[in-house]
C-alpha cells in the first residue's frame, strides 16, 4: 500500500487537537478583505488563560520550495505571541529559522505533532482587528452562556445521579450475591471439617491399637506391615479357641436379651398389681 502523503488539512486537524480547549482558527485574516495590508495565517489560536494571554500563529508548509518561497510570514508575527512552522519531516531544517519562530513537526504516520524547535513567548500590542475578524466573520452566538451552563450543569448532575442510583443498586446486588457465596463457601468448609473431625474420632482407636504394635501408619510400608500382624496374632490363637470363643459371645448374648425379658414382664406385672390395689 502507498503511503498516504501528508496534506495540509491533515495538519491543520491536528492542530485543532492541539487546540481542542482554546479558541481555534484556521484561514485566519488580520482584519477586513477590503484595503492593503490583508494577511491570512493558516491556523491561529487563542488559549484560554486570563493570568497570560497567549495568540499561537500558524503556517503550515507541506514542500521545501513552499517554504523557501515564502516572505510574507514576518507579517504574522506582530498578531501572534508565538508563532511556529508544521511540517512534515525534512521540510525545514530548524537551524534555518530565527530565534523568534518555533517549528513543529508531523509524525511518520501522519497522526501526531512533535515540537522541535519550542516558539519563544514575545509581548505583542493585542491585535484588535484580527480579534474584531474573528467575533464577527467566525463566530457564531447561540444565546446567554450563563443559563446555557446552568442546563448543561443541570442535565450533567441529573444523568450523574442517575448514574449514582444505578451503580449503587449494582452495587448492593453484587455485594448481596458475593456475601451468599462467600457464605456458602464457609458453611461447606465447616461441614468438611466436622466430617473431618468425626473421621479423626473413628481413627483414635486404630492409632492405639497400632501404638501397642508399635506401628507407625504414617509410613509407606505401614500397609503390609500391619496386614503381617494380623497374620501373626492369628497364628498365635488355635481356631478351636476361636470357635469357644464365638460360641460363648452368642451364649453371652443370648442371656444378656433373657434377663432384658424378664425384667421388662417384672416391670409389667408390678404394675398391674398397683392398677388393681388402687381400684379395690
Amino acid at each position: 500500500m502507498a503511503k498516504q502523503p501528508i496534506t495540509a488539512d491533515k495538519i491543520k486537524n491536528l492542530l485543532s487537537v492541539k487546540h481542542s480547549k482554546d479558541v481555534f482558527v484556521t484561514e485566519c485574516k488580520n482584519g477586513p478583505s477590503y484595503g492593503g495590508g490583508l494577511r491570512m495565517m493558516d491556523a491561529w489560536a487563542m488559549k484560554r488563560s486570563w493570568a497570560k494571554p497567549c495568540f499561537c500563529g500558524y503556517e503550515i508548509k507541506v514542500s521545501r520550495p513552499d517554504f523557501l518561497s515564502d516572505t510574507k510570514w514576518p507579517d504574522y508575527l506582530p498578531l501572534c505571541n508565538e508563532f511556529s512552522f508544521v511540517c512534515p519531516s525534512g521540510v525545514i531544517n530548524p537551524g534555518e529559522l530565527s530565534k523568534d519562530v518555533g517549528l513543529l513537526i508531523v509524525s511518520t504516520t501522519g497522526t501526531r505533532l512533535f515540537t522541535k524547535k519550542k516558539a519563544p513567548y514575545r509581548i505583542i500590542e493585542t491585535p484588535e482587528e484580527l480579534l474584531l475578524y474573528i467575533l464577527m466573520a467566525r463566530s457564531r452566538i447561540v444565546g446567554s452562556s450563563y443559563y446555557a451552563e446552568r442546563e448543561i450543569n443541570k442535565e450533567y448532575w441529573e444523568r450523574w445521579l442517575g448514574n449514582k442510583k444505578a451503580n449503587l443498586e449494582l452495587g448492593t446486588r453484587c455485594s448481596e450475591k458475593l456475601r451468599k457465596s462467600y457464605q456458602e463457601q464457609v458453611y461447606e468448609v465447616q461441614r468438611k471439617m466436622k466430617v473431618i473431625q468425626r473421621e479423626m474420632e473413628s481413627y483414635k482407636p486404630i492409632k492405639e491399637i497400632c501404638k501397642e504394635l508399635k506401628l507407625n501408619p504414617y509410613t509407606c510400608i505401614f500397609k503390609e506391615t500391619f496386614r503381617q500382624q494380623i497374620k501373626n496374632l492369628q497364628q498365635l490363637i488355635p481356631p478351636e479357641i476361636l470357635t469357644k470363643c464365638e460360641s460363648l459371645q452368642k451364649q453371652l448374648g443370648q442371656f444378656i436379651a433373657d434377663i432384658n425379658s424378664k425384667s421388662g414382664n417384672t416391670q409389667t406385672d408390678n404394675a398391674e398389681t398397683k392398677t388393681k390395689g388402687g381400684c379395690e
